[in-house]
């Protein structure tokens, strides 16, 4: 009897708390809540939400009472012209993290930039907090992943055919790599498209952000293979031995690259180096514990400072923004440390670091995260060391973070940045420069791709922040533009 009226007990607590979730916010609350969280981070009156929908029909109980997720879907009407492409503004990245969603989840916004009376229509996840008795959105539900899209069957037994015949090639003439099979695979299916009259592009890792602008230029295009890769150093392999189109890399990596300078001097220099475009800037973070003192960068004399990121030449953008507020690196306490970006944002939370610097797109989704969950803080550049890096022929450019790109910026930030540029060989035919550059800037759907970024890839800024010259190519084909002008 007694168990028995522990569950119907149970059962009651778990209705009444599926009820208060589910009646918390209501439609017309989700849409004033929309609107009050969106003017936080645009100018006010942008945005006027004309749809809500609340998606989570079964509601979890969820007894962390002061935080809850909400799923919805919204129409958001533009209420004024918008340009969710440009470089130091509430980007098309910066909407897609504030409303939880995935890029594919956001429709409408335009390449050259929205119109007054356009509609974006959003499905994503909402993260509200109970502040002073009240509901209320703090931030979008970037922790909470988004299924990624399985390959087709054809397209798994494509893969799955290639390798199997390259294993057997390699099983019985000597010719063929055995050392790394998967490589050899890689380096054949670029040249086998580039034969047939296609273009192969090299990013980076799978899902980083700049496989996904890649992937964005393929789209669903069969004569375009997007090349994942290790990073920089194999997207410059690949482009010596003339196995892929073009690739991507930062500025000052192509022009230490060009040089055979610092991380790339065992590989000599690269003289056939040239730029076809630039694509989105990435932009230096300085973060600091949100308890920390620390109010300027030249204040990081004789603190613990570490560097993040997989980039060859990340070592050298942390020595750089130290080195222009006149903090040497003999006067840090200990030497620059490279740590996993995660790792070294936990290792500020628990006072082992004091400042960590890294150079990202904005918005991280990895510092949103971890900001939002512990607490971080950013630190603006001061206006004499911005202005002592982008000086002659430097490879920074400046660059703001908007207020609200990250939970608690109350204001904008002045940084630096370096463009991701797309790089190619001085002797690729012109014809697939051409193809290179149609397909990087067609009119699309920015974001049905996957990726944020893509938002950014306009010829209004593609040769912004370059570091090598242009391929003779790629100036023809900016020629037109330049002479409309």
């Amino acid at each position: 009897m007694r168990i028995l009226f522990v569950r119907i007990l149970g059962a009651c607590v778990v209705m009444l708390t599926v009820a208060a979730c589910d009646s918390t916010p209501t439609p017309q609350g989700l849409s004033s809540d929309l609107v009050t969280y969106l003017d936080r981070a645009y100018a006010p009156g942008l945005f006027e939400v004309v749809h809500t929908e609340r998606l989570d029909h079964r509601v979890v109980p969820d007894f962390r009472r002061e935080r809850r997720v909400v799923v919805y879907r919204a129409d958001l009407k533009l209420k004024r012209a918008y340009d969710f492409g440009t470089w130091d503004q509430a980007n098309a990245a910066s909407l897609i993290l504030l409303l939880g969603a995935a890029p594919k989840a956001v429709a409408g916004v335009n390449r050259d930039g929205n119109r007054s009376g356009d509609v974006l229509r959003v499905t994503g996840r909402l993260v509200y907090e109970q502040r002073e008795g009240a509901w209320a959105i703090t931030t979008g539900a970037t922790d909470v992943a988004f299924p990624a899209a399985a390959p087709d069957r054809l397209a798994l037994l494509k893969s799955w055919w290639d390798y199997t015949a390259l294993t057997v090639d390699a099983l019985f003439d000597d010719s063929v790599p055995r050392s790394n099979i998967v490589e050899s695979a890689k380096t054949a299916r670029s040249f086998a498209v580039r034969e047939a009259g296609g273009i192969a592009l090299a990013g980076g890792a799978e899902d980083s952000d700049a496989w996904n602008v890649l992937r964005s230029v393929a789209g669903t295009d069969p004569t375009i293979l997007n090349v994942a890769t290790t990073g920089a150093p194999e997207n410059l392999a690949l482009l010596r031995r003339g196995v892929v189109s073009a690739a991507l890399l930062r500025a000052d990596e192509a022009q230490l690259a060009a040089q055979g300078a610092g991380p790339f001097e065992r590989d000599g220099t690269f003289p056939e180096l040239r730029v076809l475009a630039s694509l989105y800037p990435e932009k230096i973070h300085v973060v600091v514990d949100s308890k920390s003192m620390i109010a300027s960068v030249a204040e990081l004399f004789g603190k613990r400072v570490a560097f993040a990121g997989s980039s060859p030449a990340a070592l050298n953008e942390a020595s750089d923004i130290l080195r222009a507020h006149r903090v040497e690196l003999a006067a840090l306490k200990g030497p620059l440390q490279q740590t996993p970006l995660n790792e070294a944002f936990a290792a500020l939370a628990r006072g082992d670091q004091d400042a960590v610097i890294f150079t990202a797109a904005t918005p991280s989704a990895a510092l949103k995260a971890f900001v939002g969950a512990h607490g971080l803080r950013l630190l603006p550049l001061d206006a004499d060391a911005v202005a002592l890096l982008t000086t002659g022929t430097s490879n920074y450019i400046t660059a703001t973070i908007p207020a609200q790109t990250y939970p608690g910026q109350d204001r904008k930030m002045t940084t630096v940045a370096l463009a991701a540029l797309l790089v190619s060989r001085a002797d690729l035919a012109p014809r697939e420069i051409q193809a290179v550059l149609q397909r990087t800037f067609a009119p699309r759907d920015v974001l049905k791709q996957g990726s944020p970024l893509s938002a950014l890839v306009r010829l209004e800024t593609s040769r912004q922040g370059l570091t090598l010259p242009l391929h003779p190519a790629a100036e023809a084909f900016y020629a037109p533009a330049s002479a409309a002008k």
